[in-house]
């Protein structure tokens, strides 16, 4: 539309600004009028198709296909408009990236047909249906199933209309579409023996997590709900490896993702690897507190501790064992040496299912043979310094000779000297000077009954050699010098 003119510059400026609006205004009606002529076309192709199931008498029923999640045949009976606020919904569902989830389809078809104007099962339901048929490949199978329910609600009430409480029921409905993908990882683990390991969860979590359907919230809890449910089941790794989906889907949802992005989702799979055994390194600590040298007893009573929970876990136990053990080699006596190969070798030879419990005892029998004490008592009584920190003082160790030593079984001067002696070469570096003293003197009363052919002391002599050591604690003042 031109328009000329020969007046002068101020008209022509207002005259261009209006043929300008004018140009504007044809551009929107004819953007109307295309829309329009399609809306005209989509009438004539359902009324065209309606007509010809009216004259083959097609009977009325549930015209939708089971997993469909759109009829694949228009409704029977009558032709019903489409919704505007339907429509509204889908346009913003377009406006969308990515797949669209159970969850975003529940709340836009909530939305659009929550006006309760009575057309959830006709033009509202037309409007969702039509914008399924054209976006399939974008519906999670979650999504397909809520277009399943809301298909079967519209073919159910199209004919005899519905009440709030129908609506309210399929709303329900909806929601309680879960993950497919987690569900079927889920279904998996309550197939299997308890424990759950570790290994066995990080495994769910991947095949229920794999499928990046913008989908993290449900995927979570469903794991958590079901991890709440079968917490007598789980292993403290498998545990361990739900606390580290927490934190990485936690982390996803809070910069808005609504799914664990591939850097994400490898950096979890990365943690999960990361996960041990819990119970061999809480065994393990202990050790790690512990002073001195690690004696046979002390290496496989943290192994009974560590691996013998049988949580189908004994490859990675024997993993935490190893590492601590190549970490630690200088403080293994030659006795916690031969108990670390024995369970290693046990535990190869189970190969990767790991040790039962048959193999485990076992291994357990076999791996007792290499005790570094004979005698159970001094054993017990100077395990007690191991966790003192810092020098061992006279006092300390007058009072585990006492303990390990007065049981008088006749071995003062046998076996509990030969275990203490043992000990104290072990540990040598961490007595005070006054502790190396009461060595000397247990050895010095040791001897004198080993010359006489015993193994044993008379109640009389332990008890006088008791009395010097406890001397050997007792804080003499520093002497005074008086002038003359």
């Amino acid at each position: 539309m031109a328009i000329t003119s020969t007046f002068n510059p101020a008209v022509q400026k207002t005259l261009a600004r209006t043929e300008a609006k004018l140009e504007k205004l044809e551009g929107k009606l004819e953007r109307a009028l295309v829309k329009e002529h399609q809306l005209l076309k989509d009438l004539r192709h359902v009324m065209k198709h309606h007509a010809q199931h009216q004259q083959a008498g097609r009977p009325g029923a549930d015209t939708f296909d089971k997993g469909g999640c759109f009829p694949s045949k228009p409704l029977p009976n009558e032709w019903s408009p489409l919704d505007l606020g339907a429509l509204s919904e889908t346009n913003k569902l377009d406006k969308t990236k990515g797949p669209i989830t159970a969850d975003q389809l529940t709340k836009a078809i909530q939305r659009g047909t929550g006006d309760h104007d009575g057309q959830a099962g006709k033009g509202e339901y037309r409007a969702f249906a039509e914008w399924a048929e054209k976006n399939q490949d974008r519906l999670t199978p979650e999504a397909r199933q809520v277009m399943d329910r809301f298909s079967k609600f519209a073919a159910e009430r199209k004919a005899n209309g519905h009440t709030d409480g129908d609506w309210r029921k399929m709303i329900n409905d909806m929601k309680g579409v879960g993950d497919k993908g987690a569900e079927k990882a889920l279904a998996g683990l309550d197939k299997l023996p308890k424990p759950i390991s570790g290994d066995d969860m990080a495994k769910a979590i991947r095949k229920g997590t794999k499928d990046a359907d913008n989908n993290t919230a449900d995927e979570l809890k469903a794991f958590q709900d079901w991890a709440k449910k079968n917490a007598d089941k789980l292993s403290p790794e498998a545990k361990e490896v739900m606390g580290k989906f927490e934190k990485h889907a936690t982390k996803a949802m809070a910069t808005g993702d609504k799914d664990l992005n591939t850097t994400e989702w490898s950096k979890m799979m990365k943690d999960f690897k990361s996960v041990g055994d819990v119970s061999a390194r809480e065994s393990l600590a202990t050790l790690d507190k512990e002073n001195g040298p690690i004696s046979g007893e002390d290496l496989l009573g943290a192994i009974k501790q560590g691996a013998g929970d049988a949580d189908g876990n004994s490859t990675q136990e024997l993993a935490e064992f190893q590492k601590w053990a190549a970490k630690n080699k200088d403080r293994l006596t030659p006795e916690a040496q031969k108990v670390m190969e024995t369970y290693q070798n046990h535990a190869e030879a189970a190969g990767p299912e790991g040790m039962d419990k048959t193999d485990f005892d076992a291994m357990v029998k076999d791996a007792s043979r290499h005790k570094t004490f004979r005698d159970d008592s001094m054993r017990t009584a100077l395990e007690t310094l191991d966790g003192k920190n810092g020098k061992i003082s006279a006092k300390d160790l007058t009072n585990a000779i006492n303990k390990g030593a007065g049981d008088f079984d006749g071995q003062a001067a046998g076996v509990e000297f030969a275990d203490f002696q043992k000990w104290a070469r072990q540990n040598y570096d961490r007595l005070s000077p006054d502790a190396r003293k009461v060595v000397d003197t247990y050895e010095k009363y040791a001897t004198q009954s080993l010359a006489k052919g015993e193994t044993g002391m008379a109640n009389s002599e332990f008890q006088k050699m008791v009395k010097e050591m406890e001397q050997l604690s007792v804080v003499r003042p520093p002497p005074r010098f008086i002038a003359a």
